[in-house]
């Protein structure tokens, strides 16, 4: 009879570590409520800080532009007095300053040959080239940012339903325990130690919760979209990327950046031009209607005039600062060197980041599947009484970190092939091993 009521409550043990096991170390499964990341992306696009105003400061470089062109276009004027003469002056029957005199004088001018004016013209094209590339710059930092985030969601979300599956294993070991003090078979201090994980499950939970808050508010705020609850499965591919070479390959001279820096050293060239050509002879021509009652000897209510006029103006200072223009062309060129050289190592570190979270998420999987089998040996020798509860609170303790560690390398695997993407001029969300 002892040996079969033994045998029964091993079954019970069995069952209920079993449940325990399930509960503690299964793989994570999440609702698949989380928009895709190009829904975020193209929100930042669209509402995002840094992308609206990097909008309105291109279309303020259009405006430049404008501005510029539109100088070299005829002007007009006119203008209108009244005057009350103190005295009106006559010659028999003509009026030649009426006692109130009207005058109405129309006018134009067009400046025909302006080099400077042309240079300038030129200068803010260059301006704008380099505007619409940094938009672009912008719009990879933005993608960059949305990416971070977004993993940073779906990473603190499996986080959680760990650290949920953690906590229900911890209630579920505290009362299997209890049940095994009841029959005799553990020790008050195991009891104590159950309830101490239950609490630590409890802290756990609570951090995690907070993460994923700070997370989904994040991605809200960089995106302008709010993300829906749950998250897919954290899962990362561990192909490697195509060979460096391929990567470094590319021609960055089209990267947004380099066409940034080369944009800036053009336009320098061109107002430094522009500040020499200034010196040049201009020439324009006006023409002026006045209508009057004011007639004079002339005895004409309306005269006009025409003008042509050359001018040329020497100014000491203005070849001065063309030097200094041209020294500041100079600097932007080495920028133009530093860029290109920053968008190359720019593609050398990230490819060696993905290969190095490449081992990294494969050593986590490796020291997960470790963890776990620990965890259940641990209970597994629990139940035959040659191991104590704290064996098994530390396994279950390594268990539960190996899959944190598990979930951070995948995400930051997945955003690390994600900024490699980024880097090279392309879109976190391009997909396959080529650049």
């Amino acid at each position: 009879m002892r040996t079969l009521m033994l045998s029964d409550h091993s079954l019970i043990i069995r069952g209920l570590w079993g449940l325990a096991l399930a509960l503690g170390v299964a793989a994570p499964s999440s609702a698949h409520a989380l928009e895709p990341l190009d829904g975020f992306v193209a929100s930042a696009r669209r509402q995002g800080f840094d992308a609206r105003e990097s909008r309105a400061t291109l279309a303020q470089r259009e405006g430049e532009v404008s501005a510029a062109n539109l100088r070299l276009l005829p002007v007009l004027g006119a203008q209108g007095t009244l005057t009350r003469n103190q005295y009106e002056a006559k010659v028999g029957d003509k009026t030649i300053v009426p006692l109130n005199q009207a005058d109405l004088f129309l006018t134009a001018s067009w400046t025909v040959v302006d080099v400077g004016q042309w240079e300038r013209i030129g200068a803010a094209k260059r301006t704008l080239e380099a505007a619409e590339s940094r938009a672009k710059v912008v719009e990879l930092d933005v993608e960059r940012a949305v990416s971070r985030d977004y993993y940073q969601v779906v990473a603190a979300e499996a986080v959680r339903e760990a650290a949920g599956r953690t906590l229900a294993a911890a209630e579920k070991n505290a009362s299997f325990v209890e049940a095994r003090r009841a029959a005799g078979l553990a020790q008050e201090l195991d009891g104590r130690r159950a309830q101490v994980e239950v609490a630590r499950g409890q802290q756990i939970v609570a951090d995690a919760t907070y993460q994923v808050a700070v997370a989904r508010r994040a991605l809200e705020t960089d995106s302008g979209q709010r993300p829906s609850t749950g998250a897919p499965a954290l899962t990362a591919d561990l192909q490697p990327e195509a060979p460096l070479s391929e990567w470094e390959g590319r021609n960055l001279d089209g990267h947004p950046a380099v066409k940034a820096a080369a944009a800036d050293a053009r336009a320098l060239e061109r107002s430094a031009t522009a500040t020499r050509a200034s010196l040049l002879p201009t020439l324009s021509v006006a023409a002026q209607e006045r209508l009057t009652n004011a007639t004079g000897f002339q005895d004409r209510a309306s005269i006009y005039a025409l003008s042509a006029t050359a001018a040329i103006r020497f100014d000491v200072g203005q070849l001065s600062a063309a030097n200094a223009q041209e020294r500041s062309a100079e600097a932007a060129k080495v920028r133009e060197e530093r860029a290109r050289a920053a968008a190359r190592d720019r593609v050398f570190g990230a490819w060696h980041l993905v290969r190095a979270q490449i081992d990294k998420a494969r050593a986590a999987r490796a020291g997960l599947v470790a963890s776990r089998l620990a965890a259940e040996t641990a209970k597994q020798r629990y139940e035959a009484g040659t191991a104590t509860f704290l064996d098994v609170v530390v396994a279950e303790r390594d268990a539960f970190q190996a899959e944190v560690t598990r979930i951070q390398a995948d995400g930051d695997l997945l955003f690390s092939r994600a900024d490699l993407r980024l880097a090279a001029g392309g879109h976190a969300t391009d997909a396959g091993r080529s650049p």
